[in-house]
């Protein structure tokens, strides 16, 4: 019809009683805390609350109730009716959103979005056609069901994270009691309805929803984000019997580790071999910073940046990642293997104390140590062989191929010096063995210039792949 798309509503104006989806019913509000389970069933307006381009400081949610205004694309809050059913089916009423909409966001804030559309929407191509304006990593609060207080410090929840490489399960935010527990991973489609978390990049621009990223997807598909649906959930979508969108899946390899702190948390990270399309630098869209500051907590730490999802490039047997452990006591604590994808499963997978000089091939067991409290630092790495990049010898391996360190304008340079040779992959390791930069060069040229990160006085290893072979030399930057 002529009533144009994409509308401005309040919540009161289109949200409905779902419990019969075929004779939808207009809601009972509360001002108080708590919503009941009445027919139709009552909710509170008290915590219908946004996030639109603030800083991202908790006190800048901004109260919306059941008359504020809300615009397509934008999340919001909401608190159930206390019913005792597991599900409660909602019915939103009005012309469907189509086509662009925008949103706009500020350098380094967060923003609260929500899938606008009625149908799913492809988070991989919602998070690479965003990266002009955003860092690529969208946030999934669950709020486990074992809450029971409105007391900030003692909600069980915590952030999903998801980025090109894939998706990982919450755990809960600072502050947050940690109990609960999620076996929930944001998949590839996020369902209709669902708000997310992203996050500006540094200079910020327009956050875009379009028809390109929507696609046929049921709620109960394998690649469909399962935060707003129980097992049970029998929704429309779900019971729909169209055929869906066709779509594929990538195959790179990736490894689930896992975390087990002296009080019950449990963190998952993934690292992803994303060939080209990433790096051993911080990509946007591939790598995702921790949301949460837990007083229990594993991460990879690259370049100071704390990630729960490392995008790295190519996958390499001699490339060593470190990890970082934050414990609030001392006690035992646990790293695990979670999980692999299209990884070899004959390749070892190790962890490597650094204090202890052992190897711990978690394919068979956990490695179970004892942390005094604080963070530890440079003491565990993921591995794949025992020895890492130091395990290579100080001599070339592959004929014609010379290594030096310019440091008057930063360069390492590779002399080639054979016409059938082709430069694939240049890493540069520290001497733990620490992946610090890499670069994908595919040439045949004699001479190649390779621009360094800015890095501390010290030994590191440059290890240069090439259509012959692999060759390792020690460099000094001063």
């Amino acid at each position: 019809n002529t009533t144009p798309n994409n509308n401005d509503y309040t919540l009161s104006s289109v949200m409905r009683d779902g419990t019969d989806a075929n004779n939808p019913q207009l809601l009972n509000w509360t001002s108080g805390l708590n919503g009941a389970p009445t027919a139709p069933i009552t909710l509170s307006s008290y915590w219908i609350f946004k996030f639109q381009n603030v800083t991202p400081l908790y006190a800048n949610w901004q109260a919306v109730g059941t008359t504020g205004t809300l615009s397509a694309g934008q999340g919001f809050t909401l608190k159930g009716s206390n019913a005792l059913s597991s599900t409660q089916n909602y019915t939103f009423e009005g012309k469907p959103n189509n086509g662009t909409i925008t949103s706009p966001i500020a350098a380094g804030n967060l923003n609260l979005s929500g899938n606008p559309y009625p149908s799913a929407i492809d988070a991989d191509l919602f998070i690479s056609q965003n990266l002009a304006a955003t860092n690529g990593t969208l946030y999934f609060w669950e709020h486990y069901s074992t809450n029971n207080t409105h007391n900030l410090a003692e909600y069980q929840g915590g952030y999903a994270t998801r980025t090109l490489v894939g998706g990982v399960p919450p755990v809960s935010p600072s502050g947050i009691s940690g109990l609960g527990s999620s076996t929930r991973t944001p998949s590839r489609f996020i369902p209709v309805g669902q708000g997310f978390f992203v996050s500006a990049n540094a200079t910020g621009g327009n956050i875009e929803f379009n028809n390109s990223q929507r696609a046929f997807v049921k709620e109960n598909s394998a690649g469909s984000n399962p935060m707003f649906r129980q097992s049970n959930m029998a929704s429309v979508s779900a019971n729909s019997t169209n055929a869906e969108d066709a779509y594929t899946e990538n195959s790179f390899e990736k490894i689930r580790l896992g975390f087990n702190s002296n009080n019950n948390y449990h963190r998952e990270l993934l690292i992803g071999f994303m060939n080209e399309n990433a790096t051993a630098g911080i990509d946007a869209g591939y790598d995702a910073v921790c949301m949460d500051n837990l007083p229990n907590d594993m991460y990879f730490k690259i370049e100071e940046a704390k990630l729960v999802i490392a995008g790295e490039s190519y996958f390499d047997q001699h490339a060593s990642y470190p990890l970082s452990i934050k414990t609030s006591s001392e006690g035992p604590v646990s790293i695990v293997l979670d999980g692999t994808e299209n990884f070899n499963a004959d390749q070892p997978i190790y962890i490597y104390d650094a204090t202890t000089a052992i190897y711990h091939d978690i394919r068979y067991a956990n490695v179970e140590v004892n942390l005094e409290a604080g963070e530890t630092n440079n003491r565990f790495f993921l591995k794949f062989n025992k020895g890492g990049a130091l395990s290579n010898p100080d001599v070339e391996t592959t004929s014609g191929v010379q290594v030096s360190y310019a440091s008057g304008n930063n360069h390492i340079n590779i002399h080639n010096g054979t016409a059938t040779t082709t430069i694939e992959n240049v890493t540069l390791y520290s001497l733990l063995g620490q992946s610090v930069a890499s670069w994908n060069v595919n040439s045949n040229e004699t001479k190649i210039e390779l621009n360094a990160p800015q890095l501390s006085t010290g030994t590191y290893i440059v290890r240069t792949k090439t259509n012959e072979g692999v060759s390792s030399k020690k460099i000094l930057i001063p």
